[in-house]
């Protein structure tokens, strides 16, 4: 709307001019541009209204340092007009970091993710211009696409004691690969063997196969280990990039020393504690992806609110990532961002 401003504060002045030199010329040029630029926007405001706009991200995950590509779209029911211009603000939820640009030319543009986090960029509006490029109209669009952006895994030094490797406790998911003791859960028929149990004796498939056959139970896998993020005190930018990189570095190191956990934090969305459980990579990388989509929250007590929603759960360690970049026991401090000691859990 602006260069419609210009125009018509150009056209007053060369109408004024005329009226001063009494030139005849002049006036015809200001009643030429007059129409000009009421044909122009009229034109402009059909298009606006009939323009569709949209912005994607083919590939909506990307690692820390990569430069990902972010299409933009505008379809017009008709051709004829000359340009396009995109405002798009990106956000990263976790940094709160924000940024905006105009955006032309191609439809495709490289955006270079320097923190971990999801980004939520934003088509804000348009610009569409006549074929002369000096008139444009402005439609607001609001059309969002997000990233996730997965931060750089460091090694933790982790030591697992044989009291978290043996920990025994009631749990939905089994082990693959041992026996155990609960009898809710068949974990395997064999033959009979000296020492075995009548009462584990499977009884009708012995007698289809004429040889005493036992039922082998089932061993829970019981979480020993919960780690909570607590983003109290935690700024936003760099040290926010550091304490999801921190975090993250523990969950993984504790995976991959086969020690299965869980990861917790304080969701804003619902108002309250939420957990994941990580036993594998696939768990690791869900767990990651829930909770880089969160809003960090900086105010709540999350360690204190999670002992009071499983006060009934008995675990070996309850560790605690904070916003100084530590890592806690309880009040002691095991680990910290910058430094590599052995942590012993």
């Amino acid at each position: 709307m602006i260069s419609f401003l210009i125009g018509i504060i150009t056209a007053a002045i060369v109408f004024y001019m005329s009226m001063i030199y009494g030139n005849a010329a002049l006036a015809l040029l200001g009643c030429f541009m007059c129409v000009f630029m009421v044909l122009t926007f009229i034109a402009l405001l059909v298009k606006a209204h009939r323009a569709v706009a949209a912005i994607s991200i083919p590939i909506a995950i990307a690692t820390q340092g990569e430069s990902i590509r972010v299409s933009l779209f505008c379809r017009l029911k008709e051709a004829g007009f000359d340009g396009v211009k995109y405002r798009v603000t990106v956000k990263n939820n976790l940094s709160g970091e924000k940024s905006t640009k105009w955006l032309s030319g191609g439809s495709d543009f490289l955006y270079s993710v320097n923190l971990c986090g999801n980004y939520e960029f934003e088509l804000v509006r348009i610009k569409l211009y006549d074929f002369s490029r000096l008139f444009y109209v402005t439609k607001r669009v609001k059309k969002y696409a997000n990233v996730e952006v997965m931060p750089q895994i460091d090694e933790i030094p982790v030591r697992i004691t044989d009291r978290v490797r043996n920990f025994f406790g009631d749990s939905d998911i089994y082990d693959d690969l041992r026996p155990g003791y609960d009898p809710s859960e068949l974990f395997d028929v064999r033959e009979f063997q000296n020492g075995d149990r009548l009462q584990s004796v499977h009884w009708k498939l012995s007698a289809r196969t004429d040889e005493l056959m036992v039922k082998e139970n089932s061993l829970p896998k019981a979480c020993a280990v919960a780690i909570v993020a607590d983003l109290r005190g935690i700024k936003k930018g760099r040290q926010a990039d550091a304490f999801m990189k921190l975090l993250v570095s523990l969950s993984f190191s504790l995976m991959d020393q086969k020690c299965s956990h869980y990861v917790a934090w304080y969701d804003t969305s619902i108002n309250d504690i939420v957990r994941a459980r990580v036993d594998d990579e696939e768990g690791f990388y869900i767990c990651l992806n829930s909770f880089l989509k969160i809003k960090p929250d900086t105010k709540n007590d999350a360690l204190f609110l999670y002992e009071e929603k499983y006060r009934a759960e008995k675990l070996v360690c309850l560790l605690s990532v904070d916003g100084r970049l530590q890592i806690k026991r309880g009040e002691e401090i095991v680990g910290r961002a910058d430094e590599k000691n052995e942590i012993v859990i």
